[in-house]
């Protein structure tokens, strides 16, 4: 009976550990997740990352030498160029932020720096863990717009 009650439960620590590190965790793994479908193995979903993100390379690279101002499609090619490489970044600093926070000695470090900012990822944490709630038809710009709001926190935290 003793032993029980100096112990900590599950749940006490479950809540002591739901931090920020956490917090950052939960949110960045599932957008990576959604962002690049593999199997459930770490090591897939950062080789399936990798991949992808060299595939933004090549298309931004292939639509930059076809860029032309003169013609319709010479501009598309343009915003096509700017969009991979928007993409590309996006996905390499998710995947930068994944590998950071799945690193359990910078929980400290992550956690001090994100001082500032922890109001503004306790309320996305909010939106995130009720994310069941959003409509289907929804659905995908719910995690559009989870995706735009993280990403200036993840600059900061590199």
């Amino acid at each position: 009976m003793w032993i029980s009650q100096l112990l900590p439960s599950k749940k006490e620590e479950k809540i002591q550990k739901s931090d920020v590190y956490d917090q950052l965790q939960a949110m960045v793994g599932s957008i990576l997740k959604r962002e690049v479908p593999s199997g459930n193995s770490l090591s897939h979903l950062l080789y399936h990352a990798n991949v992808k993100i060299q595939q933004y390379r090549q298309a931004a690279e292939y639509h930059r030498k076809r860029i032309d101002m003169s013609t319709a499609l010479g501009i598309f090619h343009k915003e096509a160029y700017e969009l991979a490489i928007k993409k590309g970044r996006h996905l390499q600093r998710l995947v930068d932020s994944f590998i950071m926070l799945n690193i359990e000695d910078e929980r400290e470090r992550i956690n001090h720096r994100m001082m500032l900012v922890d109001d503004r990822i306790e309320k996305l944490f909010m939106e995130f863990q009720h994310r069941e709630q959003i409509i289907p038809e929804m659905e995908e710009q719910f995690w559009d717009t989870l995706k735009e709001d993280i990403m200036p926190i993840l600059s900061d935290l590199n």
